[in-house]
Order: structure tokens, then C-alpha cells, then sequence
């Protein structure tokens, strides 16, 4: 018949509160109601819940990607092929083992202020690792970009609205290389969509630095060009 909430929180070690969100947010499946009280749970949610676990302990995952990896497990795939393109996406070996940390750490370790971090997070420019369900958590690159980035520009009397372009910007890139991704992968078996998705998540990293990397370039150079009276110059600059 299937397996009460009780015993399911017993034999997970997660609370019931959690596992009936975790139906809600679609992770797991709708249990089987018997009556308004009583409702049985398939034995499948206890493998799945120990999944969820692992990749929240060891990756560090978002529920929402945590969803989709569950997702193409029941489709047959393995745990490893279901990781494989948000190990790209969403994994950090910049600092691999260490868990994400909470607003007030962060704030210790970039040194910004509750406001500052407010309006870089309104405008769009920083983005919280894992943000749902009231909690909000920042990784390596969150604290690096924060201190290194968002910090610096406060000290040289930038602001962040300096920096909004590149979130406009960005989101535009971003819906072009979706668009190209749903094009490419149409028709494609689930692996082969997952195996093609993984290759352009990482050339599409490499082509936003190469690309954006030699635009400012030549605009440099243009300017030295410029300011030499058209005398040309090497590509070093």
C-alpha cells in the first residue's frame, strides 16, 4: 500500500514538515490519500529522499536543480548522468567542500553593508547561490564577486547602477543562448540532449570571456589608434 509520513520522516531522519514541501515544490510524488487524515506515501520517496540529502550535503544544490535531477533519474538515467549538466551549470571547484554560508557571514566577509548587499541583489547584479523557502545562501563566487567586485566599486566611488548594464545586457545573451540550445537539442533523445546541453554550457562560458575579452580590446586599441593620430600599433596592449 505504500509507507505513512510518520515512518517516512523515521527512516529518512528528514522531518514530515519538509517532505510535504518537498510534494509541494514537485520533488517528490503525491502520496495516496485514504481519507482526510491519512494519506501512504510509495516506498520510492525513501531512495529519493536520501538522493536529495547527498546532493544538498555534498553539492550544495538548489531545490529547483535538485528537481530536475530527480526528474531524469525516473526517466531511467543514472545518478551521475542526471548530475552531469549542473555539475557544469551550477557546480564550484573554486572552493569544493565548504558549504555555502548565510547573509550575516557574508556580509562579515565582503565587507559590505546590509543596504549595499540589498540593492546589488534589487538591481540584479548579485545573485544568492540558493535562494528559497526563506533561506538565502551565498557561495565562493558570491563572497568573491562581493568582495572583490561589488565592495571595490563602493571604495572608488562607483555605485552599482554603474553596473546594470551588464545585467541587461546579460539577460539578453542569456535568452539567445537558450534559444540556440532549444534548437540544437529538438528531437533528442534525453541523453543525447544531456550530453549536448553539457558541451554548450561550457563552450558558452568560454565564448562570453573570449568574445567580450577581444571586443574590449579592440576598442582599446581603437582609442590608442585615436589618440596617436592613426598611427597603428600591435595587438599587445
Amino acid at each position: 500500500m505504500g509507507i505513512k509520513i510518520g515512518e517516512l520522516a523515521k527512516k529518512s531522519s528528514i522531518p514530515a514538515s519538509t517532505i510535504r514541501y518537498y510534494v509541494k515544490q514537485g520533488i517528490l510524488p503525491k502520496p495516496v490519500k485514504v481519507n482526510k487524515s491519512m494519506a501512504y506515501y510509495d516506498e520510492s520517496c525513501i531512495e529519493k529522499l536520501q538522493i536529495i540529502r547527498y546532493l544538498q550535503e555534498t553539492k550544495y544544490f538548489p531545490l529547483t536543480v535538485i528537481r530536475n535531477i530527480i526528474r531524469r533519474l525516473e526517466k531511467g538515467l543514472t545518478l551521475d548522468e542526471a548530475e552531469a549538466i549542473e555539475d557544469v551549470v551550477f557546480g564550484d571547484n573554486s572552493d569544493v567542500g565548504k558549504p555555502p554560508i548565510d547573509r550575516e557571514e557574508f556580509l562579515l566577509r565582503t565587507g559590505l553593508s546590509p543596504d549595499e548587499l540589498d540593492e546589488a541583489e534589487r538591481i540584479g547584479l548579485l545573485r544568492p547561490y540558493i535562494h528559497e523557502r526563506e533561506t538565502t545562501l551565498y557561495n565562493h563566487e558570491d563572497i568573491r564577486f562581493g568582495r572583490d567586485i561589488l565592495k571595490r566599486v563602493i571604495q572608488l566611488g562607483g555605485s552599482f547602477k554603474d553596473l546594470e548594464f551588464y545585467v541587461d545586457l546579460g539577460r539578453e545573451i542569456v535568452r539567445h543562448e537558450m534559444s540556440l540550445r532549444k534548437k540544437v537539442v529538438k528531437g533528442k533523445p534525453v541523453k543525447e540532449n544531456i550530453k549536448i546541453t553539457t558541451e554548450l554550457s561550457a563552450t558558452a562560458d568560454f565564448l562570453r570571456s573570449y568574445i567580450l575579452k577581444r571586443l574590449f580590446q579592440g576598442e582599446v586599441q581603437a582609442r590608442i589608434n585615436k589618440s596617436l593620430g592613426g598611427k597603428k600599433v600591435s595587438r599587445s596592449v
